[in-house]
């Protein structure tokens, strides 16, 4: 605690000296040292209050009821319209009861009934004994409005439940309802902060780059999408991603990420045009023609195809692209 340290170490120089200051000296050193125990003692005060905080949470959340029943059975086996009928018939009390709307609620929202889910959460908000029930109740909230693409309440809901208690969800959840209304320096700041609770998260580093990007930081958006396409396991990120870079013109990179997507997905069609085209692109004519070829052996008359080479054939007819559409009228392949 260097704090408390340097304030002792200030206290006894000034004891050293003091049958040598003169009485104004000695009242301006004491009122020093006064000032600055009280700045520590305030800072002391807010220490304490935080650390009962968190014991206080911690001693709520320990002390959770467990529900476990028939209902919560059809829920861990995702059955959530039964679930919900279940639940409902059910009874307890006190917390447990408190648990029960809770699991209630959640089963009808993801059995996509969410006026019984929002009547359920809005009567925790108002009714249940613990902030936790409170937290989970605002982000199910949040979540149904999210899902009516009511961006500005579902945020006020989710910052609700972040004010309760913080978790990684709804920070994440966060981001994205400030990215999609476009208040991308709030978005990023949540993105920032959910990867520092979850590293290996690649749609958290896409939106995080997309976030920077659109504030004209694009050296910082460049790092976070590559730092995406490094933890990336999803191909729906990397397609993504592909798309990103295709469209700024950064071709070698979006090689990479739809060769990141064949070795989970193999030899697809939209794999190889997407290859193909970026190939062509970056100036490499050669890997282009190998890969339209492999692509045009799926489907000969894919119209997608068939038009980028066109489009290769007008802007660069020295590679000799037609040739890849066949002779004549028939389509066959050369």
């Amino acid at each position: 605690m260097d704090w408390f340290t340097s304030w002792h170490s200030l206290y006894q120089q000034t004891e050293k000296k003091w049958a040598l200051l003169s009485p104004n000296e000695q009242k301006k050193q004491l009122t020093y040292l006064e000032e600055t125990a009280g700045t520590l003692l305030d800072e002391w005060t807010q220490m304490d209050e935080l650390v009962q905080k968190l014991r206080a949470e911690g001693t709520e959340q320990s002390d959770l009821p467990q529900y476990r029943s028939t209902g919560t059975v059809y829920y861990q086996l995702e059955m959530f319209a039964k679930a919900a009928d279940t639940l409902q018939s059910e009874q307890a009390s006190g917390d447990e009861d408190d648990l029960r709307l809770l699991y209630t609620g959640f089963a009808f929202l993801f059995a996509d009934n969410e006026q019984k889910a929002l009547e359920l959460f809005l009567y925790l908000v108002q009714a249940a004994r613990k902030k936790v029930f409170h937290h989970f109740a605002y982000v199910g909230l949040g979540c149904i409005h999210a899902r009516r693409q009511c961006f500005e309440e579902a945020t006020v809901c989710f910052e609700r439940a972040n004010q309760l208690i913080t978790t990684a969800d709804v920070v994440y959840n966060l981001g994205v309802c400030y990215y999609v209304q476009e208040a991308f320096h709030l978005a990023e700041s949540y993105f920032l902060d959910y990867i520092e609770q979850v590293s290996e998260d690649e749609e958290a580093y896409f939106f995080l780059g997309c976030c920077q990007w659109l504030k004209g930081d694009k050296e910082a958006a460049w790092v976070s999408w590559l730092t995406s396409i490094h933890v990336a396991e999803s191909t729906t990120s990397l397609l993504a991603l592909a798309h990103v870079c295709e469209w700024h013109g950064y071709h070698q990179t979006a090689v990479h990420c739809y060769k990141r997507i064949q070795e989970s997905e193999g030899l697809e069609q939209k794999v190889l045009h997407g290859l193909a085209w970026n190939y062509a692109l970056a100036g490499e004519g050669k890997k282009a023609m190998v890969t339209f070829r492999k692509a045009l052996q799926f489907d000969p008359f894919n119209s997608h195809i068939r038009s980028s080479i066109s489009w290769l054939d007008e802007h660069w007819p020295e590679e000799e692209w037609r040739s890849l559409l066949g002779a004549g009228k028939n389509g066959l392949i050369n």
